[in-house]
């Protein structure tokens, strides 16, 4: 071979071996780059650090909350056990995703329009209370911001409309989308994606499982804590033993509750359930249902209804002549909801049974007047009504998806979509409404359910043209602790 031949050669090798390590140089540059988009801390500061009000209308970060976040590369910790390894997320998936140096973007889906559009009016407090967070600083300097889609209560649509939100990578999370089925059909989904599924509207205890589902979690008293306040309560009502009926709606969330008080009676002597009905949702009423479950003559009625079915059943029960002694679920615990229209039916509800574990500002006996009156002015200012059950519950999920994002905000790492995970699975806080006694806590793996106590109220006071109130009918029942989650929780009997 000439001279000039190997001298061409050595020039292409010597181009081929640049070609390579620039190729080899860019692959490791496009890894690194992707790594540090999954796994990295916050990429955003926002211009003023921001500080809440002293009177506890803004919730501040706990002050545990620093020595949590990101402990090494891709892998997140918090207390009681949970762990988060981010490097199994999508490739494409950003840890920063819906957060800038001026904004928390989120997003959540729930009916405003069809049979349970009246839920519709909770993301309607949310904004009220995002509001007003974001003209007193915002979470650290960011305001906070919701987008809501309309799903009529189907949870397809809710599929639909979360696959659509999660596709677009434009929110750090979802937050309170209602409904037990429409949940329940989301969380294989939101866990592939590694998008935050948290603080759910609806109580199934499902929902406490960090184990399975660790982008998933849930709020509210629980179906199994709040049965087995029944349960507890009834015993005590009647020593000698109870016979119990229950009318449920047929759904996912009449079935938990149903589960849940089965499971509670279980563990109590001397109930016994004599009878079971169950309503369609798509029901006009439920009288033929009261009017079985009254010929079992059962000394207790056990009512997990939701909506205007919650209207029906107890005016029902209160114009037959049976005589039970009626405990309501959750979803019939609003005055203004649930009682108020009996009125117009010339009835009254008094004598129904309910848990409460927090106040609705409306209600005569809140121990916080000041928190009441700044909620009653905010919502009235933007035009809604203050006396709306709804959107008082909006302002009470809002309040506790704040502390997470507080506490987010001060973890190592900074504000993202992992440490927001960690902070909902993470913190120890009392909404200013609270009932005495109970608050809000979550502690990882160990301990997964938000509220785990409550007390038997009464309703009674009311005639045909005024509205009653509720008062206390036993000491506050505290199972704090005691389900942990939800592997623990459906492993006992």
């Amino acid at each position: 071979m000439t001279r000039s031949i190997w001298q061409r050669c050595l020039a292409i090798l010597a181009a081929t071996a640049v070609t390579a390590s620039l190729v080899a140089c860019s692959h490791e540059e496009a890894k690194d780059a992707a790594e540090a988009q999954k796994c990295g801390p916050s990429t955003s500061k926002p211009k003023d650090a921001g500080t809440p009000p002293s009177d506890g209308s803004i919730p501040a970060p706990n002050p545990d909350a620093k020595n949590w976040g990101q402990s090494e590369g891709c892998v997140y910790t918090g207390p009681g056990d949970f762990k988060l390894d981010v490097s199994d997320c999508p490739s494409s998936w950003d840890n920063n995703g819906g957060i800038t140096d001026d904004e928390i973007r989120l997003f959540t889906s729930m009916p405003h329009s069809g049979a349970l559009a009246a839920y519709g009016a909770i993301s309607d407090g949310i904004k009220t209370y995002f509001d007003y967070v974001n003209k007193n600083g915002g979470v650290q300097g960011r305001k906070v911001s919701i987008d809501v889609k309309d799903d009529q209560y189907q949870p397809d649509l809710t599929r639909k409309n979360v696959e659509e939100a999660v596709q677009s990578g434009d929110y750090a999370s979802s937050f309170a989308v209602l409904g037990s089925p429409n949940n329940l059909n989301l969380m294989d989904y939101t866990d592939k994606n590694c998008v935050g599924h948290f603080m759910v509207a609806a109580s199934d205890n499902e929902f406490g499982d960090p184990v399975n589902h660790p982008w998933t979690t849930g709020f509210g008293l629980d179906y199994y804590n709040e049965s087995g306040i029944w349960a507890s309560w009834i015993k005590e009502k009647f020593p000698k033993g109870a016979k119990v009926a229950t009318i449920s709606i047929g759904n996912a969330l009449g079935q938990a509750y149903i589960n849940g008080f089965k499971r509670a009676v279980e563990q109590t002597d001397g109930i016994e359930i004599v009878d079971e009905q169950t309503n369609d949702v798509t029901a006009p009423n439920v009288d033929n249902e009261v009017t079985s479950a009254a010929a079992s003559k059962a000394d207790v009625v056990v009512v997990a209804e939701a909506g205007t079915f919650c209207t029906q059943t107890i005016g029902a029960i209160e114009k037959s002549s049976w005589d039970p002694v009626v405990v309501a679920a959750q979803p019939c615990a609003q005055i203004q909801t649930t009682y108020a229209p009996l009125g117009k039916l010339g009835l009254t509800g008094n004598g129904t049974n309910v848990v409460r574990y927090y106040y609705a500002p409306t209600d005569p006996d809140n121990t916080n007047k000041e928190f009441a009156q700044l909620y009653t002015d905010t919502v009235t200012a933007a035009g809604l009504d203050a006396k709306n059950a709804q959107i008082a519950n909006g302002w009470f999920w809002a309040w506790y998806i704040v502390q997470a994002l507080q506490d987010a905000s001060v973890m190592k790492g900074g504000l993202t979509r992992a440490n927001i995970n960690i902070a909902a699975h993470s913190f120890t806080s009392t909404y200013p409404l609270m009932i005495d006694g109970v608050e809000g806590k979550v502690s990882g793996i160990e301990d997964a359910y938000t509220f785990e106590a409550g007390g038997m109220y009464t309703y009674t006071g009311a005639t045909a043209s005024a509205t009653g109130h509720f008062e206390q009918a036993g000491p506050l029942i505290d199972n704090g602790g005691k389900l942990g989650n939800w592997e623990k929780a459906k492993g006992g009997k």
